[in-house]
């Protein structure tokens, strides 16, 4: 079983800004320690869900801190992006990584967020649509015909006539995508995805995704249907149950502050609206003492059909040394066995 971590970088309540930043790629460090393969972090606005809505700046430090770890976006909001700048600055940071970027894209599923930044929601599927499709022109053109290629595009959102890429991804023809939110999509595409729910539902979601996977637009690229689990990990179960029921609070708090100031809601919340005992039915969030949480990934790594899991261990008002003690738990009890 390969394991990632799956950061929000949230705002714990109250803490500066600069002591989140440092905690977080302290525990991307220490997860690469730890054996974790990969990194991929959110990306929100004007919510504390996401205490750093620049992704690219705080990658860019992670690439710094780390040497083996790669690191991605689950995802970059493609409708707040102008699509040449976003070329550039990915493949800055595939540069600046040695190639150990991971390129996740979606059209973001925050009405409010895009109501706050003025994006036309009846133009949202569009924009991603075309943006990405630049993106990956433009690298796939670089990888080519390299540095000078003179990019043009004439689009219904943006135009380039002749633009000169004078810069280009380290991985070629670009770096590994991942589409989450829509498995068809994804499995159409050929790009790697996520299934998120009880271990059943992984399975049924990994069997669906082969059944219609497609070349797409990453023929080159080996795909991972991977898991996606929130866990909290203490000395014994009930003093992690305790815990983390506190923390979930936190964390709907964080995450539906927009929907419920402005009363409009995506179809799905992953904090259901609160309720910690539904996270805990759909596992969701996986809780419990080092051998209570390692029997679950036993189980999901023998049935799931997937053998990657995408796992977040700081959320709601979880972090610092508490978050630092699950990992190391989480490392000893379940990476480990299971490597």
């Amino acid at each position: 079983m390969r394991f990632g971590l799956f950061d929000q970088v949230e705002q714990p309540g109250g803490v500066p800004l600069h002591r989140v930043y440092d905690d977080h790629l302290e525990l991307a460090v220490a997860a690469e320690a730890a054996g974790f393969e990969s990194y991929h972090k959110s990306e929100h606005h004007h919510v504390p869900l996401d205490a750093t809505p620049s992704i690219n700046l705080f990658l860019a430090a992670l690439t710094q801190r780390t040497s083996t770890l790669r690191i991605g976006s689950l995802v970059h909001l493609l409708p707040f992006y102008e699509p040449m700048r976003l070329y550039e600055e990915l493949c800055i940071l595939d540069h600046l990584s040695s190639g150990r970027i991971e390129f996740g894209f979606g059209k973001g599923v925050s009405p409010p967020e895009h109501m706050l930044w003025h994006i036309d929601r009846s133009e949202i599927e569009a924009r991603t649509a075309e943006c990405l499709n630049i993106v990956l022109a433009a690298m796939t053109q670089h990888a080519s015909e390299g540095d000078g290629t003179r990019f043009t595009h004439n689009g219904e959102f943006w135009s380039y006539e002749e633009a000169p890429l004078e810069v280009g991804p380290f991985q070629t023809p670009h770096p590994p995508l991942w589409r989450p939110g829509t498995l068809d999509t994804a499995a159409e595409m050929g790009v790697n995805t996520i299934a998120a729910g009880p271990i059943s539902m992984v399975e049924d979601s990994v069997a669906r995704y082969r059944s219609l996977e497609q070349p797409g637009i990453a023929p080159h690229q080996a795909t991972t249907v991977s898991a996606l689990r929130r866990i909290h990990i203490a000395p014994t179960d009930e003093e992690a149950m305790a815990r983390a029921r506190a923390a979930w609070a936190t964390l709907d708090a964080n995450l539906t502050k927009l929907f419920r100031r402005y009363e409009v809601w995506p179809p799905h919340v992953p904090s259901f609206k609160g309720d910690f005992d539904k996270g805990l039915a759909t596992e969701s969030v996986i809780v419990g003492s080092p051998t209570t949480v390692a029997a679950h990934f036993e189980e999901l790594a023998a049935a799931a059909g997937t053998d990657h899991c995408m796992v977040c261990l700081s959320w709601g008002d979880l972090w610092g040394d508490e978050v630092r003690r699950s990992l190391d738990l989480f490392a000893e009890h379940v990476i480990e066995p299971l490597s």
